[in-house]
């Protein structure tokens, strides 16, 4: 499990991104917020060998704030739950808050 930047070489080339996940990644920092579909700076969720979803990480109040979206259902199984909050956790500790 891993929250990749949106200058990533999986992500940065958007057409191989579509090709090998099947779905369009955008970064979307300079889009206007209404039509913005991931959010302000998605970063793309890595499970396993595939791209499943994205996150947008807000701090506030010096908390970390994490959405997630995903293409297609969110995995329920126990094993993806802990990586999830083992990579949150990582993720934390690396903006140390």
């Amino acid at each position: 499990m891993r929250l990749l930047a949106p200058f990533d070489p999986i992500v940065w080339d958007r057409r191989r991104f579509e090709h090998l996940w099947g779905w369009a990644y955008r970064f979307e920092a300079y889009t206007l917020p209404a039509k913005r579909k991931l959010g302000y700076y998605a970063l793309p969720l890595l499970w396993q060998s595939q791209v499943i979803g994205w996150a947008n990480a807000k701090i506030d109040a010096g908390r970390l704030n994490i959405e997630f979206g995903f293409v297609d259902v969110k995995p329920k199984a126990r094993v993806f739950a802990n990586a999830l909050d083992e990579e949150v956790e990582r993720f934390r500790g690396f903006l140390r808050c």
